[in-house]
């Protein structure tokens, strides 16, 4: 027995119908892209003793992204509340439909997927194949 694409379509209620969600998951340049479109990004990691940085996911954390984003402000411009609703479905996305194993971080990646409100991606279709690869990936 295995979920089927209409199983996820009736239990999320996301379209199985549209553009396929196709993107690079390069994370290379994120902070500079995440700048862009959210207006900030997470501080860069400490260099420790050694002179190594540890090594981040391009991404920011869910503590990250609570405390800078938490509550938008009141009688703002458009543009901001755009700017915290899309950080708003990043994180919830990140939480729920494409959680990794950590548990700690937003991947790039899904920010970028919600540059555009409008696109029509087939969401539904990009939760089923994420759900098989970390099954895949256990």
């Amino acid at each position: 027995m295995t979920v089927t694409l209409q199983d996820v379509s009736m239990i999320t209620g996301l379209p199985i119908e549209g553009k396929p969600l196709c993107m690079s998951t390069d994370s290379e340049g994120w902070r500079h892209q995440m700048d862009a479109l959210i207006g900030m990004s997470p501080p860069e990691p400490e260099v420790e003793d050694g002179g190594k940085k540890d090594r981040v996911p391009g991404g920011a954390s869910f503590t990250w992204i609570a405390a800078n984003f938490a509550h938008c402000p009141e009688d703002t411009n458009d543009e901001v509340i755009q700017t915290y609703a899309r950080v708003y479905m990043w994180y919830v996305i990140s939480r729920t439909i494409f959680a990794d194993g950590t548990g700690k971080n937003a991947p790039w990646m899904w920010l970028k997927a919600l540059t555009v409100f409008d696109n029509k991606f087939s969401w539904g279709s990009a939760a089923l194949a994420y759900l098989y690869r970390q099954v895949i990936n256990c």
